[in-house]
C-alpha cells in the first residue's frame, strides 16, 4: 500500500519526485509517457505507465495528481480514485476543476476518501490568508486576493494559462461564478512597503475561497504584465485561442518548454495578499512572502499527501484549509513563511 505521483515526468512532478525520495518516501511514479521509467530507475522507485482512459491504481492509497492542464486530466483521475477508494490531491489552480471536484463531495463521503484539489502554490498560501482573515472578520462578504509570482513559469503553467485565456476571466459575484473581462478591475496594493498595481485574473480562490468561507464576492488579482492591454484584447484572445487549430499549435509549442532553473528558483520568492471587507466598511488585510512558486508547491504537496496518508484528512471534497487545517501553511517542513502584514 503506497501513494502515487501521477505526472512525475513533468517539470513540477520531477521536482516533487526528487523531494519525496530525498525525504524518505517511495511513491509509485506514474505518467502517460514512458519517460517516467528513467526517473524511477534513477530514484529507485516503482513506476507505471498509463493514460487516463484506464488508470492503474491497484495497491494505491493516495494519488498526487500533477499532470496538467487539469481541465483535461482531473475528471478521469477523480473518477478512478472514487471507484478504487483512493484519496485524491492535485496542484490545480483552475476554477472549473475545483468546482468539478467539489461537486463529488457526497460520492467522496460514501467512498470514505478525501478529495483535495489545489495543494500547491495556488491555492495554499491564499487559502491560509482567507481562513485567517475570516476568523478575524466573520461578517466579511467580499474578498480581494492577490498572488505575485516571481522566477519564471514552467510549460505546464503556461499551457494552463492559455487554457484560461480561451474561456476568459471569472469572479465570484452574488455567490455565483460570473464571467468578466480580463483585468476588469485593477488596484494598487502595498506589500512589504512597496506599492504594486495588480489586475484581475481567474485563479482558484474564486472557487476554493467560497468553499472554505462562503464569502460570495471574490476577485483574484496578479501582477499581470500589460494588464490593461490584455483586458482590451480579451475578446480577441478568446476568439483566436478558441480556434482548435491555433490552440493546438500553441499548446504543442509550450509543451516543449522546460521551467525555471534551480538557481533562479533559489533566488526568487513569491507574495500572497488578501483583504476582506463587510457591509459596515470594516476591512482586514494580511500578506506573506514564501519561497519560489515551484519550490513551495513541491514542499506543500508532499506535506499534504503525507498528512492524507496518515489518515488526518476527513472524507469529502475540501479546500486545503478545510482538509489540512487553517495553519497547514505554517507546518510545511523547510518552508520559510515571512509575515509582511503592516
Amino acid at each position: 500500500m503506497t501513494w502515487m505521483l501521477y505526472g512525475a515526468n513533468g517539470y513540477t512532478g520531477t521536482l516533487l519526485a526528487r523531494l519525496a525520495v530525498a525525504a524518505g518516501e517511495r511513491p509509485v511514479l506514474a505518467g502517460r509517457s514512458s519517460s517516467v521509467a528513467a526517473l524511477a530507475a534513477e530514484l529507485g522507485t516503482e513506476h507505471r505507465v498509463f493514460d487516463l482512459a484506464s488508470p492503474d491504481l491497484d495497491g494505491i492509497t493516495s494519488v498526487l495528481h500533477c499532470a496538467g492542464p487539469f481541465s483535461r486530466t482531473s475528471a478521469p483521475m477523480v473518477e478512478a480514485c472514487l471507484a478504487h477508494g483512493v484519496h485524491y490531491l492535485d496542484l490545480t489552480g483552475e476554477i472549473e476543476v475545483f468546482e468539478s471536484v467539489y461537486a463529488r463531495h457526497d460520492e467522496a463521503l460514501a467512498a470514505g476518501v478525501s478529495l483535495i484539489p489545489g495543494v500547491g502554490y495556488d491555492v495554499v498560501p491564499t487559502d491560509h490568508l482567507l481562513a485567517r482573515l475570516y476568523a478575524e472578520l466573520p461578517t466579511a462578504t467580499a474578498a480581494d486576493v492577490v498572488l505575485i509570482s516571481r522566477g519564471g513559469f514552467s510549460s505546464g503553467t503556461l499551457r494552463t494559462a492559455v487554457e484560461g485565456m480561451r474561456t476568459g476571466n471569472l469572479v465570484r459575484s452574488g455567490g455565483a461564478i460570473t464571467p468578466v473581462r480580463t483585468a476588469h478591475r485593477t488596484r494598487r496594493i502595498t506589500i512589504d512597503g512597496r506599492r504594486r498595481r495588480v489586475a484581475s485574473l481567474p485563479l482558484g480562490d474564486v472557487s476554493s475561497g467560497y468553499r472554505a468561507t462562503g464569502i460570495g464576492e471574490i476577485t483574484n488579482f496578479t501582477n499581470l504584465p500589460a494588464g490593461r492591454l490584455l483586458g482590451l484584447l480579451d475578446g480577441v484572445n478568446r476568439v483566436v485561442l478558441g480556434n482548435d487549430a491555433v490552440h493546438g499549435f500553441v499548446d504543442r509549442a509550450l509543451a516543449r518548454l522546460g521551467g525555471p532553473s534551480e538557481a533562479r528558483r533559489a533566488g526568487t520568492r513569491s507574495d500572497a495578499w488578501a483583504e476582506l471587507s463587510d457591509p459596515s466598511g470594516s476591512r482586514v488585510t494580511a500578506s506573506i512572502r514564501i519561497p519560489n512558486t515551484y519550490d513551495f508547491t513541491a514542499h506543500s504537496a508532499l506535506a499534504a499527501v503525507r498528512r492524507t496518508e496518515a489518515g488526518d484528512t476527513p472524507p469529502g471534497a475540501w479546500a486545503p484549509s478545510q482538509a489540512l487545517g487553517t495553519d497547514f501553511l505554517r507546518t510545511i517542513p523547510d518552508i520559510d513563511v515571512e509575515d509582511l502584514t503592516v
